[in-house]
């Protein structure tokens, strides 16, 4: 770490202010927003944004993401007025404006975009379609992303610093301490050293603190703070300077700097929902009372859960009915478990934490994760000669194998080299559960490369009431191997036995 230079002990606040120096000089991390369009109402984005999506659903939906998909995608959005024509056919040109826009819809969960890989609407993304489809505004839908939005969160490489963040709901706990009201340059020191829910306290006393300093003390600080250079471990997206940049200032790039560059980004996205306001160099709170109990419903059951991979990431982002909670903290901690005695403790530390109705659900996951347990070293016992999917000799990846539409229980290979989707079901399965396997049959079909035409599944369950059954013979008419293509399997276990 770079020296920093102290303030003299005359100076208001000395000890304090130089504490908040230290750690100014030491934080590797800060509220980085991807640069895309500026999420302001005025602007056209969320009408723009309905438009994609629907162009995208009724032209586009299960296509490979490619630069012939980009290409075609491009037109139609230029065709459209969503986009503003490129100057000369160079590829650079024509993929920037793409990964512009395509870096909004990841940032708001809407779509799941990866190269070579189908283009997924998530249930967030076909919310707004059916928003749009009753002439609805889908403001809620997108302040509701922004409220979801954390770090550290693998969509963002190198933010695993951050120990769990809400940063529109710290923001909002940071304003009602604050009077309702925070300006930019106490956002861009202060409220962006924050990386976890529990420096509230501690970041709030730094701005009540320096609200109490003259201008000229204030200066001070400011001249100290721009001369400190961005620590060696901080990330990419804060090391990143553009040649233009740097000719401004000098050949040291600042961590002040850098967060001033793209704070006009932020605040258009933590500021975007209805109830705040970014306004004459302040951001303010219009309706108290809304914000008070906002505040108080989130933190009632906040807990924040830390995704390793984007497939997972993407899966609960996208999906409105999963929220920063315990329950779906433990509903996740339960799946991804490496064992049934893992998930226990994991339940029985924090129950009380739960609804009656939730306590249910967890338990239920529990017994699934041990009909899992039982049967992942007893494969034979399913069906003769599966083996689970391995990336390498032993690390058993086909368990709980991560997707961007949710994890599936088992994916394993079949003695012939057929992919087979296990479904685990701890009592009778449901006719959801035919709809579940057929979504990740599908997803096996277009985006493994050995996949296309090579997939079935296997439904593993207590009971296969009618519904089930009749859910499966409407194969049928398409093929008559239905059977053998979703297969039906009693796993024979009682909940003691699992």
């Amino acid at each position: 770490m770079a020296k920093v230079q102290k303030l003299n002990k005359l100076f208001p606040f000395s000890s304090l202010f130089n504490k908040f120096l230290d750690e100014y000089a030491k934080c590797s991390t800060y509220w980085y927003t991807p640069k895309a369009r500026a999420l302001k109402e005025e602007s056209g984005v969320i009408s723009d944004i309905q438009k994609t999506l629907i162009i995208i659903f009724n032209n586009f939906l299960e296509q490979i993401w490619n630069q012939e998909t980009q290409d075609k995608l491009l037109k139609r959005l230029i065709d459209a007025g969503i986009l503003e024509p490129y100057k000369d056919g160079k590829k650079q040109d024509r993929t920037a404006l793409t990964r512009i826009h395509k870096k909004l819809w990841e940032v708001l969960g809407l779509l799941w975009i990866e190269e070579n890989h189908d283009i997924i609407i998530t249930d967030v993304g076909l919310d707004i379609i059916a928003f749009s489809e009753k002439g609805e505004n889908p403001r809620s839908i997108i302040e509701g992303q922004i409220a979801k939005w954390q770090y550290p969160n693998p969509s963002l490489e190198h933010f695993e610093e951050f120990k769990g963040i809400l940063p529109h709901l710290f923001l909002l706990q940071a304003l009602q301490k604050l009077y309702y009201s925070i300006d930019y340059i106490e956002f861009e020191l202060f409220i962006n050293l924050a990386n976890s829910q529990e420096d509230l306290d501690r970041i709030v006393k730094y701005i009540k603190y320096w609200r109490d300093l003259s201008k000229d003390e204030k200066d001070e600080i400011l001249r100290i703070v721009k001369k400190i250079p961005m620590p060696q471990k901080a990330s990419p997206q804060l090391k990143l300077l553009k040649d233009e940049e740097l000719l401004e200032q000098s050949s040291i790039p600042t961590r002040y700097r850098r967060i001033h560059l793209d704070s006009a980004y932020q605040r258009a996205f933590f500021t975007y929902p209805h109830y705040l306001k970014d306004k004459d160099n302040n951001i303010i709170c219009t309706s108290k009372n809304l914000v008070d109990n906002l505040v108080q419903e989130k933190l009632k059951n906040l807990k924040i859960s830390i995704f390793k991979k984007k497939e997972d990431w993407f899966a609960y982002y996208g999906n409105p009915k999963q929220q920063p909670s315990w329950f779906t903290y433990l509903a996740l901690s339960v799946e991804k478990a490496k064992s049934y005695k893992t998930a226990k403790k994991l339940v029985e530390k924090v129950r009380e934490r739960l609804e009656p109705e939730q306590v249910e659900e967890i338990e239920r996951k529990e017994i699934e994760k041990g009909i899992e347990d039982f049967y992942v070293d007893r494969l034979s016992l399913i069906e003769e000669g599966l083996k689970l999917v391995e990336e390498k000799p032993g690390d058993k990846l086909g368990r709980q194998y991560s997707t961007p539409i949710g994890p599936m229980d088992l994916l394993c290979l079949d003695k012939n080299g057929t992919y087979v989707v296990i479904e685990i079901k701890a009592f009778e399965a449901q006719d959801s559960a035919f709809g579940q396997i057929l979504r990740y049959i599908g997803w096996i079909h277009r985006n493994l490369e050995d996949g296309a035409y090579n997939v079935r599944g296997i439904i593993l369950a207590e009971e296969f009431p009618e519904k089930a059954r009749y859910s499966r013979t409407g194969l049928e008419p398409l093929s008559n191997k239905y059977k053998e293509f979703i297969k039906f399997k009693k796993h024979g276990l009682t909940i003691q036995d699992s």
